[in-house]
C-alpha cells in the first residue's frame, strides 16, 4: 500500500494506492487539512502504462508529507 500526497495543477491530492489489488483512491483535502474530499476510488485495468502512471507519481512528485 502506498499513501502519498501530490501538488496538481488544480490543488494537493492524496492517493491511497494498493498495488497488490490495483486500486487507487483521490482524496482532496478540506481547508483545514485534517478532513478529506473523496474524488475517486478506482480499479487500474489494462496494461501497466496506468499503474506506471501511478508509480511515477509516487517517485517522482510526491511531497514530503502527506496533506
Amino acid at each position: 500500500m502506498y499513501l502519498f500526497s501530490v501538488k496538481e495543477p488544480e490543488g494537493y491530492k492524496t492517493y491511497f494506492y494498493d498495488n497488490d489489488e490495483k486500486y487507487v483512491v483521490v482524496l482532496e483535502p478540506l481547508r483545514n487539512k485534517n478532513e478529506y474530499y473523496l474524488l475517486t476510488a478506482y480499479y487500474l485495468t489494462g496494461k501497466d502504462i496506468k499503474r506506471d502512471k501511478i508509480m511515477a507519481k509516487y517517485t517522482k512528485r510526491r511531497l514530503n508529507e502527506i496533506l
